[in-house]
């Protein structure tokens, strides 16, 4: 399902700030959150997901705590940011880590706008593309460790298929001309 696209785990602080050095070069990423909200009182992110036309990163911060790399690239307005439905995950950082996200791109606003039959990551993503996400772990708690294959394969799929999304999306909002529509919206998300 991944082709040979690289994955990288990154648990420490040099492992991110050597994913940053990429991922600061890049124009666009797309990004998802896990949290532990459903199985803890005081919820926090417990995993991120990053995907790039060249690679897919999960990071991990339980075990590296010093996210500061990831938080510079997510408040900069040079590399849009891919997510779908990321009002949890805007909200989240915000609560989190005291940051506003630069330059957000939302596929579910953009699927809305154009009038999607199916809203949802996993349906949207069966429509474009054929590909059939497994979301059984949607409600895992995510914050227990160790993570198993099953569940890095999981979270690696919100994020793998979100720029070739965005793509198709990008196309269908300029023949609608409703692209400054949902970017207009995008941008209002940010300020939840």
């Amino acid at each position: 399902m991944f082709g040979d696209k690289p994955l990288h785990v990154i648990e420490d602080e040099a492992a991110l700030a050597e994913a940053a050095v990429k991922l600061r070069k890049e124009k666009r990423i797309a990004v998802d959150l896990e949290g532990d909200s459903m199985h803890h009182f005081r919820e926090r992110v417990a995993l991120i997901q990053i995907s790039t036309l060249e690679d897919d990163f999960i990071i991990d911060p339980v075990q590296c705590t010093d996210l500061g790399p990831f938080l510079e690239i997510m408040q900069s307005k040079d590399i849009i940011k891919v997510m779908h439905g990321s009002d949890y995950d805007i909200v989240s950082l915000k609560r989190d880590f005291g940051i506003t996200i630069g330059n957000l791109f939302d596929t579910l606003i953009a699927a809305s706008f154009l009038g999607r039959d199916k809203l949802g990551l996993a349906g949207l993503i069966n429509d474009t593309f054929g590909i059939e996400l497994d979301k059984a772990y949607q409600k895992h708690d995510w914050s227990k460790r160790p993570l198993l294959p099953e569940h890095i394969s999981y979270a690696r799929a919100d994020t793998h298929f979100l720029l070739s999304l965005h793509d198709v999306l990008l196309v269908d909002l300029h023949q609608c001309q409703w692209i400054d529509a949902v970017l207009e919206e995008s941008e209002r998300l940010t300020h939840k």
